[in-house]
């Protein structure tokens, strides 16, 4: 396997460098990218003012069009070129491309640091230090969403999503998505309205919930009868 030096994480935590995040496909995608990004910056990378000048990149990808799928590898071949020659260029996947390629992405990709499904999100920072050992790590078996307490670096001061189920229980023929973001997991709703009332305290003056299956929110919280989820309606 291709290793990571692990010197490129021995800094301190005020001076780990730089981080790039290309974010493909939902809005999903893009909150789980704020996310990553607010974990990034708590441990003490910088973004970057460009990918070429990152020594972190991350792409956060989408598999349910093929053009974006394709997009994902042609941008993971300039970088897999550029790691070649910065050995200590950090290299991670997420998203629904890693979820549904798993060990393949490594072989297709030998370059790669870390590939990590959608599930794993707020586990960045473990995972990174998983890196650190210098082996590639792969991570995208099914996971209980853990409740973010990272501060996300939200893209717009007004406008914020905020995720209130992840996953979808349904099984339609024609969609990938129960397969690679996992089974339904609801979140509690006083933590979601916690969230919420310090997006507000902080001036967002705009919130938008997300879920793949929103409708289905609540159904798999214990004791919460079909009454109690209207109760819940927020």
């Amino acid at each position: 396997m291709t290793k990571t030096n692990p010197e490129s994480f021995n800094r301190d935590e005020q001076q780990r460098g730089s981080y790039w995040i290309t974010t493909f496909g939902c809005q999903m995608n893009k909150a789980d990218s704020e996310r990553m990004a607010g974990i990034l910056e708590t441990m003490g990378y910088q973004e970057a003012k460009a990918e070429l000048d990152a020594d972190l990149v991350l792409y956060n990808t989408c598999t349910i069009r093929d053009n974006a799928e394709q997009k994902v590898y042609s941008y993971l071949g300039r970088q897999a070129i550029r790691k070649r020659t910065n050995p200590n260029l950090t290299l991670v996947v997420a998203g629904c491309v890693a979820q549904q390629e798993g060990e393949s992405l490594l072989r297709r990709v030998p370059e790669l640091d870390l590939v990590m499904g959608p599930q794993h999100a707020n586990r960045l920072e473990t995972l990174l230090t998983q890196v650190q050992t210098g082996q590639q790590v792969v991570a995208t078996e099914d996971h209980h969403i853990l409740e973010d307490l990272t501060t996300a670096r939200r893209d717009s001061s007004t406008c914020a999503w905020v995720n209130v189920i992840y996953g979808c229980n349904e099984r339609c023929t024609y969609c990938v998505v129960p397969s690679v973001r996992g089974k339904e997991q609801s979140r509690l709703p006083d933590s979601i309205i916690l969230e919420m009332e310090g997006l507000a305290a902080r001036g967002f003056k705009e919130i938008t919930l997300l879920g793949q299956n929103i409708d289905a929110y609540g159904r798999d919280l214990p004791g919460i009868t079909a009454e109690g989820r209207r109760q819940h309606t927020l």
